[in-house]
Order: C-alpha cells, then sequence, then structure tokens
C-alpha cells in the first residue's frame, strides 16, 4: 500500500494532501451526487412542480394499482355516451372528499350539473365542456360554490355541437365532519 501511494504522490505530484484523504473526498463527493439525483429526480426536465407524467414523487406502484405484484385491478369503465337524461354520477365519502362525473354528450342542447351532499353544506363545483363541430372545438370551463342540493345548467361554448365532452367535480368545504358528496352531469331538456 504504502508503495502504491509512493507512485500516486510522484506520478500526479501532489501537494502535502494524504492520499487517503483524498479518497475519502472522492467518495463523499460521488456520494452526495448520487442522493441528489435520486432525490431530485434527476431535474426531469418539466420546469415545475407540474405531477403529471411523473413519478419522482410518488412511491412504488401509487397511482397504478397494475405495477403492484399480485394486485387484483378492474379495468377502467369507458365514461358514458348518451344524447338525452343522466350522463353520469359519482359519489365519494370522508373529509372534504371530492367526487368527478364525465362522458360524452351526442348533439347537446342543454348541459345541468346536479350536485348534492350530507350534511347539507356549501361545496365547490368545477366543470369543463369542450365541444366539437364541423372541425371546430371550443372549451368552456368554470368554477362555482353551491349550496346543496343544487342543479345548475352550464353554457354550450359551441352551439349545435355534434358532441361535448363534459367532466364535473364537486368537493366538499367542511374541514371537521365526515361527509358524502354526489355530482351529476344531465343532458337534454
Amino acid at each position: 500500500m504504502k508503495k502504491f501511494v509512493r507512485k500516486i504522490r510522484t506520478s500526479i505530484k501532489l501537494p502535502a494532501i494524504k492520499p487517503l484523504y483524498l479518497i475519502i473526498a472522492v467518495v463523499v463527493i460521488v456520494v452526495l451526487i448520487t442522493g441528489i439525483v435520486l432525490i431530485g429526480g434527476g431535474g426531469g426536465g418539466n420546469g415545475g412542480d407540474d405531477d403529471e407524467g411523473s413519478d419522482a414523487a410518488r412511491g412504488f406502484a401509487e397511482g397504478d394499482r397494475s405495477r403492484l405484484p399480485g394486485a387484483v385491478t378492474k379495468p377502467v369503465k369507458e365514461a358514458p355516451r348518451v344524447r338525452r337524461g343522466l350522463l353520469d354520477e359519482a359519489r365519494r365519502e370522508g373529509r372534504l372528499a371530492v367526487a368527478q362525473a364525465r362522458g360524452t354528450i351526442v348533439s347537446p342542447s342543454r348541459v345541468l350539473i346536479r350536485v348534492s351532499s350530507a350534511p347539507k353544506q356549501v361545496v365547490w363545483v368545477t366543470w369543463q365542456l369542450g365541444c366539437y363541430k364541423d372541425r371546430r372545438t371550443r372549451v368552456g370551463r368554470g368554477r362555482f360554490p353551491a349550496q346543496t342540493p343544487n342543479t345548475r345548467p352550464i353554457k354550450l361554448p359551441l352551439q349545435g355541437a355534434q358532441s361535448c365532452i363534459a367532466t364535473a367535480s364537486a368537493q366538499l368545504t367542511r374541514l371537521n365532519t365526515k361527509g358524502r358528496i354526489k355530482v351529476a352531469i344531465l343532458a337534454g331538456s
């Protein structure tokens, strides 16, 4: 070992730095760089706190149950498609629960959002309606507070549309209590 250290000192011509300290310093730097890359996700290139497509902040298979070993998953149900009547309805339970309904409306004339909760309270409703007609699209979106139960019409962003994709979500607002929330999208008159 001493011969090896002498060879390193004479060939590199280092000042009075002991090679043992140099080796330790290199190891510490490599460990720090590796830790930064692993914790920081390597930069990711998305330039922000955007979580879409990034698994850096998630645990193993979190959000994607199909990646869990031995997991039994149900296939995602296809979004409903209607001309009139109830398009979709979603229910959730818990503190600050969020329910989301979605689907496609063929030749819509009117779109309504119906929301209810137990216990009755003010809930936040967020909606989006993307409509298509003759190779043109328009998207309407909005957010409003509603005292439950409540049914509210949504303005169509494109009159005479061939089809519209609708999503509506509603969230409870009381922090200290568990509750139930239900949101539904209705199409037609």
